[in-house]
């Protein structure tokens, strides 16, 4: 052909073929480490979740008797405030907000020393020992289904009632003792031996229709408000539970979802946990107290009259005032009280449960966050996440984009229980 003289076919036919790819080697190099960058990836993932399992199970574990220690001691000077405010009749502050209360506590913290908050301390949890024995030989004696759990029926759940109704009744002579030794002012008492307690309940025990002495009620008439305090904090207690748990459940499962972390197979049942337990546990006690407060004033007045108990005085501080009250019963307490001081008068002291309300809620968010920290700390220490993501990644020349390989997300893994309460 013309003009094809020098065209060099040898040349030609030896001249290496171009290939899809220059560098397959460097290609099976990055997909060797993509596959072991995904298993890393899936056993950091497995270990992340066991280490959220294994903090979550202790903070959780630890929850309950945290909330048992912050409603029996850390807030039991706060209640002897607001009891010593109830039974004030003649007092000129009501101490209905916290703001008031604060100044006053300070002056008499400084005369008379801090034990004037803890006074009956071991006398309150003798009480509560003696209570339980007490539903507790009721329960075998008469075959009355003591444990909530166990009931099934209406029946069952009235005999249940009926129990507490009779502890309550039995246990109310005690109470009553046990509330003088709670109020009584340090500067005029003398000190009493814990069976003191014991030996003025059992007495008033057994003058059961007679009083003891001077203005002093019979038993059978404080029986009436403290069964029915009794009963109606505990009928408010199942009701407040079971609607703060499903409450709790429900923003559980929505934080869950709008997170995209609820597995398939999640069961709601599953969060019912010792965390959302100790919660509503919180929340149930103090909406009981705020709903039942003037019932609890009533009550505590009752007992006290007649004992010729001297409390301090809550205006100022530093002076003492006695008890010197003379009513015929629950009905005309709340009417001479509704009278004379007004329908505030029986929420005397309403400041101090605002303040343990808000102290407790505080102080249990500080523990569960500090148990979170602890927990977490030690399972990290002892379980280190793997680092062979970062030396592959290290040791890659081409950048994800220079390769043309898509690597996976390691965004941090979320924790299944979301709930900061």
């Amino acid at each position: 052909m013309a003009g094809l003289e020098s065209f060099n076919m040898g040349n030609q036919r030896h001249r290496p073929s171009r290939s899809i790819s220059e560098h397959p080697p460097q290609l099976e190099t990055n997909m060797l480490d993509t596959e072991m960058m995904r298993q890393q990836r899936e056993k950091f993932i497995k270990m992340t979740r066991d280490k959220d399992v294994l903090v979550n199970g202790t903070v959780n574990k630890c929850l309950k008797p945290t909330c048992l220690i912050l409603q029996h001691v850390v807030s039991y000077p706060l209640i002897v405030l607001r009891r010593q405010c109830q039974l004030h009749y003649a007092s000129t502050y009501y101490h209905i907000v916290p703001f008031t209360l604060i100044p006053v506590v300070c002056r008499l913290v400084k005369s008379q020393g801090v034990s004037v908050l803890w006074k009956g301390f071991g006398t309150v949890l003798l009480l509560k020992g003696m209570t339980m024995a007490v539903e507790a030989f009721l329960s075998e004696i008469f075959d009355l289904p003591k444990d909530a759990d166990s009931l099934n029926n209406l029946k069952s759940f009235g005999k249940h009632v009926l129990l507490k109704c009779a502890s309550l009744g039995i246990i109310t002579p005690f109470y009553s003792a046990c509330l003088v030794e709670t109020v009584q002012s340090n500067i005029v008492s003398e000190n009493t031996a814990f069976y003191d307690v014991f030996k003025e309940g059992f007495i008033r025990l057994l003058q059961w229709n007679c009083p003891q002495k001077g203005r002093m009620l019979p038993v059978w008439i404080i029986v009436t408000p403290t069964v029915t305090h009794g009963v109606l904090k505990y009928l408010t207690n199942i009701l407040v539970s079971k609607s703060v748990k499903h409450i709790l459940v429900m923003y559980e499962l929505h934080k869950l979802r709008k997170t995209g972390a609820i597995p398939k197979d999640y069961d709601s049942t599953s969060l019912d946990n010792e965390r959302i337990e100790a919660v509503s546990d919180l929340i149930t006690c103090a909406v009981s107290d705020i709903i039942l407060f003037p019932l609890e004033t009533i009550m505590h007045r009752l007992y006290l009259q007649g004992t010729r108990t001297i409390i301090d005085n809550l205006d100022t501080g530093i002076s003492v005032m006695s008890i010197t009250t003379a009513y015929t019963g629950p009905i005309d307490c709340f009417v001479t009280t509704v009278t004379e001081e007004g329908r505030l008068g029986l929420f005397k002291g309403f400041g101090a449960l605002l303040l343990q309300t808000v102290l407790v809620g505080m102080l249990y968010k500080v523990m569960r966050i500090s148990l979170e920290k602890v927990v977490e700390a030690y399972a990290s220490s002892s379980n280190s996440p793997p680092q062979t993501l970062v030396n592959i990644q290290n040791n890659q020349t081409n950048t994800p984009e220079q390769s043309g390989i898509e690597l996976p997300d390691f965004r941090p893994i979320m924790r299944s229980t979301s709930f900061m309460m």
